[in-house]
């Protein structure tokens, strides 16, 4: 088995750019940074222009890097302004690279040039502290690392970036709710090294609170934020956490695929083994292998920016879960995949295809006169009581039959009747109850061909992240 130490030294060929692709990379930020210069200018807009993010730090990984422009306002410009005129302007002079509209707590833009993704985000000229938007941070962030980063840190911080994309952690999105590259580069720079990070984070516990000059403690659990387990603190704003966006799935991938690593070390971690198509045939007998019921939640609507929609995605899994949870059935686990154009679906495992026609309802003591009588009124010869009401002990009992038995059933039901407690997000809502469908068990290889969801169902069906295997000895 090789050592950490050796598995690094194969990575590193692979991730550290060479001279001629800083060159490349060189020419492209400078052109493009003028170029949004001269439009600026041109267009009586006033505003400074610099690159930012992990090109301009110098933790960029080999053929992976965004160009990440910011173009720094005058506080006196108003935030519609950006939506209104400057971004438009932008977008209508860059037309020839099909730039999109982008938005995060803020709107910005992208596009594509010479296989590279560009962003261009709008921010404040502002002092340090003194923030107007998420963004104005930034340009001090580039600074603080320029300023604290050695050669040396760069490739650990290096390392540390293409171990979490590997393992897919890596991305501050809500997509992927994992790690940005600020807080990458802030790790190496507390720990000092990939591995010394890797080695500490193993050992990590909830509430683990670093702090850039301090040693490592517990934050006080009535100041943590509901489903945050870390908290790292900006170097340059110390209110904020930059671990904030990482959810608790993401963060507890990272701190195990770090103890697999010193474990069994191995490129894995870092080049993940590509997916290898499937036929209709392996996925209908992994399918039919299963010992759980598979159900694909199906639905089309509009085009939306990634980041709406992935929220209202993943609070739509949420509701599936918790109603579906309340009529009994057991969710094991849950997913949603999307094309990012027309089309999404939420997964769900569950225990049972169809519940039993009757279920047993508890109802309150007998001892509370006024609950007990409300509850005989309620179901004393109601035309879905089965059984009862009898006593249990202390406590009323009764059978009802149920409304729905399936999930099928269940999802139609919740359209028209509120008392199933589905929340569909409004912009999804808007098409969703035209076009939703339910699809069971060998049902959902009608969906397979669509843009990504032959891997996403793969993985979701093997359950095992793709780094993790048996320790050899």
């Amino acid at each position: 088995m090789p050592s950490p130490e050796t598995v690094l030294q194969q990575v590193r060929p692979r991730i550290v750019p060479s001279e001629r692709e800083r060159k490349k990379m060189a020419d492209a930020a400078d052109h493009l940074r003028r170029e949004v210069e001269r439009i600026l200018t041109e267009s009586g807009i006033e505003g400074t222009v610099t690159l930012q993010g992990s090109y301009a730090r110098d933790t960029w990984i080999s053929h992976e890097t965004d160009l990440d422009i910011f173009a720094r306002f005058p506080r006196s410009m108003e935030r519609r302004e950006w939506v209104e005129k400057v971004l438009p302007t932008i977008r209508e002079r860059l037309a020839k690279f099909k730039v999109i509209e982008r938005y995060a707590e803020h709107p910005f833009l992208e596009f594509h040039y010479d296989h590279v993704r560009v962003n261009i985000v709008p921010c404040y000229d502002v002092e340090k502290g003194d923030w107007k938007s998420a963004t104005d941070r930034t340009p001090f962030h580039t600074e603080f690392m320029n300023s604290n980063l050695t050669p040396e840190l760069r490739l650990e911080a290096r390392f540390l970036k293409k171990f979490a994309k590997g393992i897919g952690v890596y991305g501050a999105e809500i997509k992927t709710g994992g790690f940005s590259g600020m807080l990458v580069d802030t790790l190496v720079l507390y720990y000092q090294s990939f591995l010394e990070t890797v080695r500490q984070a193993s050992s990590w516990i909830h509430l683990t609170l670093l702090e850039i000059g301090k040693p490592p403690s517990v934050l006080d659990p009535r100041k943590r934020e509901e489903g945050v387990d870390l908290v790292v603190i900006d170097p340059v704003d110390p209110a904020r956490n930059l671990a904030a966006a990482v959810r608790p799935d993401k963060l507890w991938s990272f701190v195990s695929a770090g103890r697999q690593f010193l474990q069994d070390p191995g490129t894995r971690y870092f080049f993940p083994p590509k997916f290898v198509k499937k036929t209709r045939g392996q996925y209908a007998k992994r399918i039919d292998r299963n010992d759980h019921e598979l159900f694909a939640i199906t639905f089309k609507h509009p085009m939306l920016v990634p980041d709406v929609l992935w929220g209202q995605l993943m609070k739509l899994e949420k509701n599936f879960v918790e109603m579906t949870t309340r009529e009994e059935f057991l969710i094991h686990r849950s997913m949603a995949w999307s094309d990012e154009k027309k089309e999404s679906a939420v997964l769900l495992e569950a225990d049972r295809a169809v519940l039993p026609k009757v279920k047993l309802q508890r109802g309150p003591p007998v001892s509370k006169k006024e609950d007990s009588q409300s509850f005989l009124k309620r179901h004393l010869g109601a035309r879905d009581t089965i059984r009862g009401p009898w006593i249990d002990m202390d406590r009323w009992m009764v059978e009802k039959k149920r409304s729905v038995t399936t999930i099928r059933e269940l999802v139609k039901a919740s359209l028209s009747e509120d008392s199933y407690g589905l929340t569909v997000p409004r912009q999804i809502g808007e098409s969703f109850s035209e076009t939703v469908r339910v699809l069971q068990g060998r049902e959902l290889l009608s969906l397979l061909g669509r843009a990504g969801f032959d891997e996403f169902l793969w993985r979701f069906l093997e359950a095992k992240p793709s780094w993790l295997r048996q320790s050899r000895a």
